[in-house]
């Protein structure tokens, strides 16, 4: 039985108001045993229809039919390389619509095909996690994220129709341009991307925010810091959100706890490989309900870890992850020790002159290590040797040991502050943050 149809059957409420019921009372056994169920029926689906899959399962002796639980697959993984190359051999079944990934590391995009009742699959799921953080069908939901290949919008859109929610649909206009659009809307629920957000929030620190109920981000990270100064201008809850074209949507997303992201068990099934000493290593998920490009084991790329136990601040049970340390691919090995962007953001969330774009470049000088700390001074900002000292106090505080060979330097690297006016690091709709220049 799937999880939908459980849910159906539940004799009150609406279907947002159903799946919460769902997800946040029935014991987790139960939960399980379904994922996992449709976990093997997703194998063996794939092995039917799939050609990449077929060709992949005959050359490492998988019979799809044996497989009970992911570590049957031994080391299969699905990576991004794969459906980089030939998203055509995963299709199973004929796609109505397909999206782009934006990813940081890659000039060729990823394509995803799915189906449009798979659509509305994730726009109820969305919908229960709204429910979740208090959005209603009387609410008016505004959005601002780019509709240029992206999945994220139409997903909203989706969600918001099976809440039963007043929508609208701005696109990632101008801050200004939305502001001053969108207010007469009585709009009291406003989404899109973490920076975005926060260039509107300073457009409302200048022309005053009107009452709004929750702001919810997805699609990148964000500081602490950033994220308190957005809630003390808005008075509401900036909610983050975590997920990836390729799941289609949200992979998780935070209670009002704000203590980790609650992942979406309605629609995969999610494993960490790999993990270290304390139990950081990369997400892998299957899709589990997906029948025209379902994927296998799937290496996300990002590094988490499970966080045991309820939530105790909300209460909510279910599978919960770590907001994410960083990529696999971006963890650089320098003279300064191996780097990884995580590593950089407590150095730069109390320093208040200091934006939320920053990025760190790894280049040569002669035969030295240059690593160069790019940072965006927020409007009106030139005190430069105030910030440069803030930045090696934290430095000293929250990574002494890259500190201590920083201010070694000599023969082992060199290491420079650069500083950026507003809006000027960030090319496309990601940041990347560790760019190594560095030509061996």
């Amino acid at each position: 039985m799937s999880l939908v149809s459980l849910i159906n059957r539940l004799p009150f409420g609406t279907p947002a108001q159903k799946g919460y019921f769902l997800y946040s009372r029935v014991p987790d056994g139960i939960l399980n045993a379904i994922a996992v169920d449709n976990f093997r029926k997703t194998i063996r689906f794939v092995g039917e229809h799939s050609p990449f899959y077929k060709r992949k399962f005959k050359e490492r002796g998988i019979n799809p039919n044996k497989i009970k639980t992911a570590s049957d697959l031994g080391d299969f993984f699905t990576t991004a390389e794969d459906i980089r190359e030939n998203p055509e051999e995963f299709v199973c079944l004929t796609p109505d619509t397909a999206f782009e990934t934006t990813g940081t590391t890659s000039k060729k995009p990823k394509r995803v095909y799915f189906s449009r009742n798979e659509v509305r699959e994730a726009g109820w799921s969305g919908a229960v996690g709204l429910w979740a953080l208090g959005v209603r069908p009387q609410d008016r939901v505004a959005s601002a994220f780019d509709y240029s290949f992206w999945v994220s919008g139409p997903v909203l859109q989706a969600s918001c129709e099976a809440l039963g929610c007043f929508h609208v649909e701005a696109g990632r206009i101008p801050p200004p341009e939305f502001y001053d659009r969108v207010k007469d809307y009585g709009t009291n629920v406003i989404v899109g991307d973490p920076s975005w957000l926060l260039g509107l929030t300073e457009v409302a620190k200048e022309k005053g925010a009107w009452p709004v109920k929750l702001m919810i981000g997805g699609g990148e990270n964000m500081m602490e810091s950033t994220r308190a100064y957005i809630e003390n201008i808005w008075k509401c809850d900036f909610i983050l959100s975590y997920g990836q074209t390729e799941a289609f949507g949200a992979i998780g997303m935070e209670s009002p706890a704000k203590d980790g992201y609650h992942l979406n068990e309605f629609h995969n099934y999610f494993e960490i490989i790999q993990p270290d000493a304390q139990g950081y290593g990369e997400l892998v998920y299957t899709t589990l309900n997906r029948r025209v490009m379902p994927l296998v084991r799937y290496r996300s790329g990002d590094i988490t870890r499970f966080i045991e136990g309820p939530s105790p601040k909300s209460g909510l049970r279910g599978q919960r992850i770590e907001k994410l340390k960083g990529r696999v691919d971006e963890w650089t090995v320098t003279a300064m020790g191996n780097i990884a962007p995580w590593m950089f953001e407590p150095i730069f969330k109390d320093i208040d002159e200091i934006g939320e774009d920053w990025q760190v470049t790894v280049d040569k000088d002669g035969n030295k290590d240059l690593i160069e700390l790019h940072v965006e001074m927020k409007n009106g900002h030139t005190q430069t040797e105030t910030i440069r000292n803030k930045v090696l106090e934290n430095m000293k505080r929250e990574l002494y040991e890259a500190y201590k060979i920083a201010e070694i330097g000599g023969t082992f690297m060199k290491m420079e502050l650069k500083f950026h006016p507003p809006g000027t690091l960030r090319i496309g709709r990601k940041l990347k943050r560790i760019v190594d220049k560095r030509k061996w």
